[in-house]
């Protein structure tokens, strides 16, 4: 399923587009079928209140997924904005018109590019990258260092204090993004849409053509509102733009 939502989304319209198709087509075939080998129609057609029972399951499961997918862009959006200030606060105390303290300036601009590059781009927030880790370390000991020099406690607490906060930030962005790993919930909609399919052209089996106006704006509601939580899947998707004004300079995360 990640494959499909990470697809560009026109792809993934496209492949949604079939998904509603299909099921449009599985629930014509079982009204058809059941026209035609069935009997007595009236007799093998649940009745019409039947339909609400799979048909709130298929609700529900959709409303979970998206206050899932929601939830997790808010905490994207929040956890984006403290690695930010993190990383600001850290180049900005360290620059050469304030502490002049260059390991721990470059150490922090390698960060940002390291985590943009090869966390947020390339692996998609899903897993910490040893590069990064490295950064991580380098800042830890430059502040060590600073502890040897004799520096201000104060300085130094406000230091590790702003480094805290960034490595927290990234803990929580890592752990945001194997959130959207878990496919439970997709599969969940994807099942409950087909057993609802199902269920509508039982219901209709005695009516085809309201069981067909039934099927084709069902086709439709899935497709929309798939096509509205696919947009919005990838948590981080509208916070890079945010994370890019990270480094002070000409240097753009």
């Amino acid at each position: 399923m990640q494959a499909i939502l990470s697809l560009p989304f026109v792809a993934y319209l496209a492949v949604l587009f079939a998904f509603a198709l299909i099921c449009l087509g599985l629930g014509l075939l079982v009204i058809r079928g059941i026209r035609t080998y069935s009997p007595n129609v009236t007799e093998q057609v649940p009745i019409a209140a039947f339909l609400g029972m799979v048909s709130t399951a298929w609700a529900l499961s959709l409303g979970f997924a998206a206050s899932d997918i929601w939830a997790l862009n808010a905490r994207a959006d929040h956890v984006a904005l403290s690695e930010r200030s993190a990383i600001t606060r850290l180049m900005g105390v360290s620059e050469p018109g304030a502490l002049d303290l260059p390991e721990i300036y470059q150490s922090a601009k390698d960060y940002a590019h390291a985590a943009m590059q090869l966390e947020w781009i390339d692996g998609h927030n899903r897993a910490a990258n040893p590069t990064v880790d490295k950064a991580v370390q380098s800042i830890r000991l430059a502040i060590i260092q600073m502890t040897r020099d004799g520096a201000n406690s104060a300085l130094i607490a406000k230091i590790v204090r702003d480094f805290d906060e960034l490595q927290d930030a990234r803990n929580e962005r890592l752990a945001i993004g194997q959130s959207v790993v878990d496919e439970t919930k997709w599969y969940l909609v994807i099942s409950l849409t087909i057993l609802a399919t199902i269920n509508i052209a039982l219901t209709h089996a005695a009516v085809p053509k309201a069981g067909r106006n039934a099927l084709m704006l069902f086709s439709v509601v899935v497709f929309v509102s798939l096509a509205i939580l696919g947009l919005h899947s990838d948590p981080f998707l509208g916070v890079k733009l945010q994370l890019s004004s990270s480094i002070i300079g000409e240097t753009p995360i």
